[in-house]
């Protein structure tokens, strides 16, 4: 049984319970998922079990990794104690409330309740170190996840009824903020973890670049939100794409494949330019959105969340990054292989569509649940000596 001191430990910093809670909700809910396929009636508080999925994995799994990595990240940004012990807990257990209310049908009013005092709070506990240090360059995320406050409060008046389509509008919305801050993390952390890892020469990146990379990014989120079929979301995701590959030509180098902790960072990356590709075709009506947004979910968000978790959860933990459990290459890949399926299967043989369903269920039911299995003692039980702080 964990100790006074390992739950002392365990809310000393965001990355434990949060990276835990998301890789057994991963687990969990995409089961409901496969269950609901099977014939198996879920209420869902009255949302479509579609849009319950998709938002779950946004703002369920996804938001829960991040948060996990960037209230960590912003306590030693700040060296202010914004959330950690009870303020850490209560933020915990409003997230797992919201995420239980759904699958315990309870009124959508009261999961709106607390999935909203998760996000407000989230944002505070970000936000409000930031300001108090001055710490302006971080002001991007922090509107980011204002942003995020916003699209959940749009998708919670779509399913009370008081805005048509509020439900799509702010899982789209949802979707690529939290793709959006993930690229923000990306943009650091690839080419830092890169040439540390393969010991390279700091590589200098373009400002015009950045700016292009996100400022489009955010262009193709209201385009694909309010109108993917349109010429404007073909147009807007052309360029973006081409800035996303050379971005990513410039960082990769053939020996990521030697780390099993660096590898799924670039391939994360090549699926959601692969996603932003993909909406050309969208815009054109040749390709159905479901498609692009498995590629940047799927593919993007599923195996670069896991490999930050699996990364960060060593780092902070005082274990080496370069000896991390010896399965998590096959969670790794069997992640990709989920999203190949889920992604281009079902347009090359699409009356095996629901075959590949299933396989891209249990493919990621399978990973999560491997990822649990190796990480749960590293996150809930102390560090083998003090925790450093130290964002590696």
């Amino acid at each position: 049984m964990p100790t006074n001191t390992t739950q002392h430990y365990f809310f000393h910093r965001a990355f434990r319970p949060f990276f835990l809670g998301a890789m057994l909700f991963s687990v969990m809910s995409m089961f409901i998922w496969w269950l609901s396929f099977q014939g198996f009636a879920f209420e869902f508080s009255g949302v479509k079990g579609m849009y319950w999925h998709a938002h779950e994995m946004v703002f369920g799994y996804a938001l829960a990794t991040v948060a996990g990595f960037l209230l960590t990240a912003v306590m030693n940004w700040t060296k202010l104690n914004s959330a950690s012990g009870s303020a850490l807990a209560a933020l915990v257990v409003i997230w797992l409330l919201a995420r239980l209310g759904f699958v315990l049908n309870w009124p959508i009013f009261w999961v709106a309740v607390f999935d909203m005092f998760f996000v407000v709070g989230l944002f505070l506990h970000f936000a409000l170190p930031i300001i108090k240090t001055k710490q302006w360059q971080q002001t991007g995320l922090a509107i980011k996840f204002l942003l995020l406050v916003l699209a959940n409060g749009l998708f919670y008046f779509g399913a009370l009824g008081y805005v048509d389509n509020g439900v799509h509008f702010g899982t789209v919305l949802g979707l690529f903020l939290v793709l959006a801050i993930n690229l923000t993390m990306m943009r650091r952390l690839i080419p830092f973890f890169t040439e540390k890892t393969l010991a390279l020469n700091e590589q200098h990146q373009p400002k015009w670049l950045d700016i292009f990379a996100i400022v489009g990014f955010l262009a193709l989120m209201l385009s694909a939100a309010f109108a993917p079929v349109s010429i404007w979301t073909t147009l807007i995701a052309a360029p973006l794409f081409i800035v996303h590959l050379i971005r990513f030509i410039r960082w990769f180098n053939p020996k990521i494949f030697k780390f099993a902790v660096l590898w799924p960072l670039h391939v994360s990356y090549l699926f959601m330019l692969t996603g932003m590709g993909l909406y050309v075709f969208v815009g054109l009506g040749l390709l159905h959105e479901s498609i692009a947004i498995h590629a940047l979910a799927a593919g993007g968000i599923g195996l670069l969340c896991s490999a930050i978790l699996a990364r960060i959860a060593l780092g902070h933990s005082n274990r080496n990054i370069y000896e991390p459990p010896k399965w998590i290459n096959v969670v790794f890949y069997l992640l990709l292989l989920t999203a190949v399926v889920r992604v281009f299967f079902p347009v090359l043989l699409p009356e095996y569509n629901a075959l590949w369903m299933l396989l891209s269920q249990w493919g990621w039911i399978i990973a999560f649940a491997l990822l649990s299995l190796q990480y749960w003692k590293i996150l809930v039980y102390p560090s083998p000596k003090p925790e450093t702080g130290i964002l590696l």
